[in-house]
């Protein structure tokens, strides 16, 4: 294939994510980790399938007010790239899809965030991953105000379920009241 073929968008994006489906299509989807993964990799709890426990999700959006949403057949789909410190993760929610990419870095202890979901919403930041494999970050959004940001907070269950808060704050460090979640289940496929 010629170099500049590279260059389209579809071609990059297609040689990106066809080894991520091809492996999370042979996953079978009560496998608690990637068994093909180094004992080392990170983030081996999260490799899987996983969907909203009962289709819910809730969110608050004017400081006060929840709101409980039904998102069926939420589908989030996670493996190893092709590096033992990194993690992709494809989410399909109906009419918002995106993409999720985590990479660790050893000597800092730090995990880097990069994500886009829709049309607009690109996020950046970076956290810390414990040794229970609870994952912390700070999450910048090209579609939320300048100088503010998210907490997010993603804290094990137990094997096979997750919850995930993000919490916004303003460009003073202030909680706004906004935020959003859910628990996470891994998928069986029933």
């Amino acid at each position: 294939m010629p170099l500049r073929a590279l260059h389209t968008p579809m071609i990059r994006v297609a040689l990106i994510v066809a080894p991520l489906l091809t492996a999370c299509a042979s996953l079978d989807a009560t496998d608690q980790v990637d068994r093909e993964a180094p004992d080392d990799w990170p983030f081996a709890r999260f490799a899987g399938t996983w969907t909203l426990q009962n289709d819910t999700f809730q969110q608050v959006w004017d400081g006060s007010t929840v709101e409980t949403r039904t998102i069926p057949n939420h589908i989030t789909i996670c493996d190893r790239v092709n590096t033992d410190k990194s993690i992709l993760c494809a989410v399909d929610a109906g009419d918002f899809q995106g993409h999720i990419l985590w990479a660790y870095a050893e000597q800092s202890k730090s995990v880097h965030h990069l994500s886009h979901f829709g049309t607009s919403r690109l996020g950046t930041g970076s956290g810390s991953l414990d040794d229970q494999g609870n994952l912390q970050l700070t999450i910048a959004f090209s579609d939320e105000p300048q100088e503010t940001y998210r907490e997010y907070t993603y804290t094990w269950v137990d094997v096979d379920t997750y919850t995930m808060t993000s919490r916004q704050y303003d460009e003073d460090g202030a909680a706004t009241g906004n935020w959003y979640g859910g628990t996470f289940v891994r998928f069986t496929g029933e």
